[in-house]
């Protein structure tokens, strides 16, 4: 026997091992949807905090609690200068938001808060946070029920006109956007977020909503702050370009309404209207009403026949 037979020989055929059940549940719940999940944020801590941005992390995690989650770890990194720890660990955690909080001399008191698309970091900007008071100094006597989506006020014309705040107040819809439902329970709104712009800064105020009796059948709404209160100022950003900004947002194709023949809208109303297209219809053969006074009696009948042969003639 050769020293090739005898290699041959020693070799084992090893078959493919199948995945495990939860290995497939957990692949198929991370691939690409018609319908995606609600967007989670995950929380992270520099390699330095503050006890004012650690305080604000965990306010933060308090008013989102059911799609965050926060690692205490400290973690040794720049999220402007090495984007690939935080790739990783979006990856990881099934999560598309991430907010890293850190503390330095150079920055002191920030925030970076960002999203990712197709596993990379699609656009943040770094915040700098000042007058922070935190949501447990304050004594509202309604708290946010667990679950409840906040209303949000953004007042000034800078967000409309000013590409930094649409980026901000896009990121922070995003961030406390949740679960998206077809209806609200008025009653379930129980606080409401006010973004406010002034002097290059975002002024970020939470209240809670308390709905009492009025004259009318409107409720009358009364507003108590319930924290956390802090001040934004605006530091670097990275946004993605146009086209990875279109290719982000684009809907699927099989998620389009389909568009129905004959049907359109009436733009002043907007009633549905139909056009409906009928075969060619033989009023002949139509079963019509009969009248007792014009029903034809024997003798009429007898007439008829009587007088054919004459008319012949």
């Amino acid at each position: 026997m050769t020293r090739v037979n005898k290699q041959a020989k020693n070799l084992r055929v090893t078959r493919p091992k199948k995945q495990k059940q939860h290995v497939i549940r957990a692949l198929k719940h991370k691939a690409p949807k018609l319908v995606e999940n609600t967007k989670n944020v995950l929380i992270l801590r520099g390699k330095k905090t503050s006890s004012t941005i650690t305080q604000l992390l965990r306010d933060l995690r308090m008013i989102n609690s059911l799609h965050s989650k926060m690692l205490n770890k400290r973690n040794d990194f720049h999220a402007f200068e090495n984007e690939s720890h935080i790739e990783f660990l979006t990856q990881k955690n099934d999560t598309s938001l991430f907010l890293v909080g850190s503390h330095t001399k150079k920055r002191p008191q920030n925030c970076v808060l960002g999203r990712t698309f197709d596993g990379h970091v699609l656009d943040m900007m770094e915040l700098e946070i000042s007058n922070y008071k935190a949501m447990a100094t304050f004594t509202s006597n309604r708290k946010k029920a667990i679950g409840s989506k906040p209303c949000f006020i953004f007042t000034g014309s800078e967000w409309d006109s000013i590409e930094t705040y649409q980026k901000l107040k896009n990121l922070l819809l995003d961030l406390f956007r949740g679960t998206v439902v077809e209806g609200i329970n008025v009653n379930g709104l129980d606080h409401v977020i006010v973004c406010t712009s002034f002097q290059n800064k975002v002024v970020f105020r939470c209240y809670s909503i308390t709905l009492t009796k009025s004259i009318d059948n409107r409720p009358r709404v009364d507003l108590n702050e319930m924290g956390p209160r802090f001040d934004i100022g605006f530091r670097r950003q990275k946004f993605a370009s146009a086209d990875l900004m279109k290719a982000a947002t684009r809907k699927p194709k099989e998620l389009a309404p389909k568009k129905l023949k004959n049907v359109s809208r009436d733009d002043l109303t907007g009633d549905k209207l139909g056009q409906i297209h009928l075969d060619r219809q033989d009023i002949y053969s139509m079963q019509t009403r009969r009248v007792k006074a014009l029903r034809k009696t024997p003798g009429n009948l007898k007439k008829a026949q009587v007088a054919q042969p004459q008319d012949e003639s």
